[in-house]
Formats: structure tokens, sequence, C-alpha cells
């Protein structure tokens, strides 16, 4: 058996947590699929360290994406789906290496190994250990808390018994949330409250940044707009995937993008920059705060997050994002009546309505043409990015057709400011467009056009 021990057991238990809440109940979907394979990923690279890393990259994505709807029925299914996957990888693993069950590192696809009796733990089992952890209690602080012994609490984290009514509430009290979360009703119910969220929960949520899976990632989603603005990353630091629902998902440690300073200074923050993130820890790290001046990787408790001080809640069946319509522009007016009239409804052309006004002109020229037939039109923009959130606008204003809902996805992007990507969504719904055309965008002074 490979070397295993207390560490790989809380990250299997974190993972199959995450796993659990972001898969139960839902339709298999490109954000989930990407969940799913990172935390997948995590996992077997505890479990085969002997594969190199795109063996096991590879693995884990193949498996996320044959995922089917009845796999991740609930937390009992994905628990089926996580144990099936990996005794199949497990079989292929020991074969590649030529292991045999008297080799140290060979893997049993069931049996004796401990990772198939973490698979078996219910979500009662799974949030008192991750609670237990977070709060950095041993089982002999927590017992006296509670009032029972320390072997009364390994067997709660075992799974051979459950606590009555008032130890639960006793429990709920020693880990500082509240005694709805343990409630016996909760016993087999994922917490699905923890995972999908409608804004980052941290403690100061910004706007987002928005960057591509990577290269290694092509094809989770369906184009190349969703692709390239795939990754939600929340000045806490914490990187985030959408669903088709509107739901943000935490995205687990793996190989991605990070935002730039430069990149981010446009928005208004900075990235947190603390230390590194790892599933074994409380998840998602916006949510589980930790504390002040924490180093190292020693037993630590972090805050209770204020989600769980209170009853949880039933999800809505998706966040209330308001629809929004996008005017016509306005033709044959001034940058200032322009800006008056977008600052109505978009919240960057508000900000600007009321910034400090400069030269007139500048240097950069936005070069489009706006109805078939028509030439190219000019107008000019003291910034890059100003030049480029005017093509967004009217992008999106032909994206919107017979007075129907705005395409989402340019919509998501406009509003996370990825205004560059808005316009790649345009020319790759239109590819043959005389419409709308981006032809160039030059740094040029007005009065030399």
């Amino acid at each position: 058996m490979s070397r295993w021990g207390k560490q790989q057991d809380r990250l299997v238990v974190r993972a199959v947590d995450v796993l659990s809440g972001v898969l139960s109940g839902a339709v298999p979907e490109p954000a989930r699929r990407v969940v799913a394979s990172r935390a997948l990923l995590a996992v077997e690279e505890c479990l085969f360290p002997m594969h190199e890393e795109l063996v096991l990259a590879e693995n884990a994505d193949a498996a996320a994406q044959k995922a089917t709807d009845k796999q991740w029925a609930d937390d009992a299914a994905v628990r089926r789906w996580v144990t099936e996957t990996l005794a199949e990888h497990a079989s292929s693993y020991n074969e590649l290496h030529e292991l045999w069950e008297d080799d140290p590192e060979y893997v049993e696809p069931c049996g004796e190994h401990p990772i198939w009796a973490l698979l078996e733990l219910s979500p009662f089992v799974r949030r008192l250990r991750l609670l237990q952890e977070a709060a950095a209690k041993t089982s002999v602080g927590l017992g006296g808390d509670v009032g029972v012994g320390a072997h009364q609490i390994g067997h709660w984290a075992a799974s051979r018994s459950r606590p009555g009514d008032r130890e639960r509430e006793a429990l709920a009290g020693a880990l500082g949330v509240h005694p709805a979360w343990l409630h016996a009703s909760r016993d087999e119910q994922p917490d699905v409250q923890l995972y999908r969220f409608a804004s980052c929960p941290c403690e100061k949520p910004t706007a987002m940044a928005r960057l591509g899976l990577g290269r290694e990632e092509p094809s989770w989603y369906d184009s190349p707009a969703e692709q390239d603005a795939a990754v939600h990353w929340c000045g806490c630091g914490q990187a985030w995937v959408k669903d088709a629902a509107g739901w943000l998902l935490p995205l687990p440690p793996g190989e991605k993008p990070t935002p730039s300073d430069e990149g981010l200074a446009d928005l208004g923050h900075s990235l947190g920059r603390g230390p590194s993130v790892s599933l074994d820890e409380p998840w998602p790290r916006a949510l589980w705060q930790p504390p002040a001046g924490r180093k190292g990787r020693a037993r630590t408790a972090y805050r209770v997050p204020e989600l769980l001080t209170r009853e949880p809640q039933a999800l809505p069946e998706r966040p209330d994002v308001p629809r929004m319509v996008v005017p016509e522009p306005v033709w044959g007016a001034g940058p200032a009546e322009r800006m008056a009239a977008n600052a109505t409804w978009c919240r960057m052309c508000r900000g600007l309505a009321g910034a400090p006004t400069g030269a007139a002109g500048g240097p950069w020229v936005l070069l489009h043409r706006s109805e078939p037939g028509r030439g190219l039109s000019t107008w000019t923009y003291p910034t890059e990015k100003d030049a480029l959130h005017h093509g967004a606008h009217l992008a999106m204003t032909y994206l919107q057709l017979d007075d129907g809902p705005l395409d989402r996805v340019a919509l998501d992007l406009f509003t996370g400011q990825a205004h560059a990507q808005v316009i790649a969504r345009f020319l790759e719904l239109h590819p043959q467009t005389t419409q709308f055309e981006v032809a160039e965008l030059v740094p040029m002074r007005a009065d030399e056009f």
C-alpha cells in the first residue's frame, strides 16, 4: 500500500464533499465537469503517485466528460461514481506499472486500502470531520465539550454510530454552527449551500476578473467566448466557474491562468496572495476566512462562516439575476450624450459619467461598420479600454434579436467588463456579418485621422 496518513484522509473527505455538494442532483454541464475533473485529480495525485501528471489529468478529464445524469443523481450516486472511477483507474495503474499485491505501491481496486472506507462516509460524517478539523479540536477536546468520551467522537466520525438529539445540539454548540446543520434529517443530504453561490461569499466581494481555463482544457465549453472567460477571479483570491443557471461553483486547485496585477488594476482591486490553497483545507477559501497572520500548516482554528451560524435554507432554483434589455445606442450624438444614455443601465458608463472630463478625443480610434452597405465609421476614445467598451455596447445591441433576451454569454461577459470577448462572441455567432464589424483598433490621434 502506498504511503497514506491523516493528510490524505482529510483531502479525500474534502474532495468528496466538494464533489457531492457541486454535483448532487445537477445535470452534467461544462462548469460542473471542470469541478469534477479538478477534485478527482486532487484525489488521484495522492492515490497514484507513480503516474505522470499528464496521465492523471487525462484520466480525471475523461471520467468527468463521460459522467451521466444518473451518476450524479444524489450523494450516494456521486460516491458510487467516484468509487467506480478510482477502482477502474487503480486496476490500470497497477497494470501499467507492473505492481503486484506484495508491492508497497500497489493500490487494491477494492478492499483494504483506506480510501474505499472514506468513500462510504455519509454527508453527516464528512460534515462532522470537516467541522472538527476547521475548529482545530481533538477528539478528546470535542468529547469534553459535548460530554462524551473521545472514543464516542471516534465512533461518530467513523460512521459506526450516530449521536442523539441532545448530543447533536451539544456538538453544534461546540463547533459554533447552527443546530440545524447537524440535525438528523440532513444526515444523508450534502451541503450544496456551501458550494453554490450567487456571488462570492468573502468579506469584501468585488468585481470579478475573468480568464480562460488554459490550453489544456479547450473542449469544456461550447464556444471560444465562453472558454475565454470561464474562470471568475474574486479579489479575495478564490477562483469560480459559473453554471448554466448562474451559480458560482468554487474551482478546486489546478493549472489555470492567474490574473496579472496589471489586469486587475483596471477593476479597482488586487488579487489576494495568501498561502496556497488546497483541498485539504476548509473550502471554498472565500467562505472560510483564515485567521490573520496564519503561518504554515499547523493546527489552527478557522472562523466559523456566518452562513453556518444561521439555519440552512434550501437553494432557490436559480439566482435572482435580472434580465437586462439593452436599449438602442444614441446615434448622431457626442460622447457626453452617448455616455449619459448608456449610464442609465451600464455600470461602467455610470461610473465614467461622473468622472472628471479630459481633453476631447483621444489616441484610440475604433473603426466599425454599423449597417449593411455602410462605410466604416470612426469613433475616438482616450484609452483602448474605452474603445472596446463602446464596441461591446454595439455588439450586444446587435446580439439582441427580435426584442428578446440578450445573448446570455455576451451579457455575462459584459457585466464582468470582458469587452474584447463580447465582440469576439458577436463575430463567433455571426462570422459572415456585414452589419457589425470591428475592423481595426488603432492608436492614433483624432486630428491625424
